[in-house]
C-alpha cells in the first residue's frame, strides 16, 4: 500500500493542474497539524516522516514543508487540495492519507476537536466512506498503544 502511494507521490504531474500532487498531500498534513493551533515538535516530525515515506525528494521535504505552511496559511479551503486528491489517488492511497493525517493529530498524545473536526472534514471531501475514517483513527490508535 505505501508503495503505491509512493509511486503516485513521485509521479509527473498532470498538465494545468495548478497544485502538484506532492504540495496537496504536504497541505493536507499542514492543515491537521495547525488545527488546534498549537505546533508540536513531534507533529512536525511526523509531518516530515510521512512526506520522507512515500516520496524520493530526500533534502527536499523541508522545502515541500516550508511552501505547504504557506500554501495553507493562503488557502481559502481544503477543496484546492483535496480536489488534486480526488483526481489522482485511489482508494488505497486515500486511507493511507487518512492514516497519515491521524498520525500527525495523535502525535503529540492528544487528539483536539479541531484536529479531529478538520480529518472529518477532509475525509467527506476526499468522498471517503465514514466508517474508512473511523476504521483508520482506530488502527492508527492501536498502532501507537502498541
Amino acid at each position: 500500500m505505501l508503495n503505491a502511494l509512493k509511486s503516485l507521490f513521485t509521479a509527473q504531474v498532470e498538465q494545468g493542474e495548478e497544485i502538484p500532487y506532492q504540495k496537496a498531500v504536504a497541505a493536507l498534513l499542514m492543515e491537521v497539524m495547525l488545527a488546534d493551533h498549537n505546533v508540536d515538535e513531534k507533529e512536525e516530525e511526523q509531518v516530515k516522516r510521512f512526506l520522507r515515506e512515500i516520496s524520493n525528494l530526500g533534502d527536499d521535504i523541508d522545502v515541500l514543508y516550508a511552501e505547504a505552511h504557506s500554501g495553507v496559511n493562503e488557502a481559502n479551503d481544503l477543496y484546492q487540495f483535496t480536489k488534486v486528491i480526488n483526481n489522482t489517488a485511489t482508494l488505497e492511497q486515500k486511507v493511507s492519507l487518512l492514516k497519515g493525517l491521524w498520525r500527525v493529530a495523535l502525535a503529540d498524545g492528544d487528539i483536539d476537536a479541531h484536529e479531529d473536526h478538520r480529518i472529518r472534514r477532509i475525509s467527506e471531501l476526499l468522498f471517503m466512506p465514514h466508517s474508512e475514517f473511523i476504521q483508520a483513527k482506530l488502527h492508527v490508535q492501536n498502532e501507537l498503544n502498541t
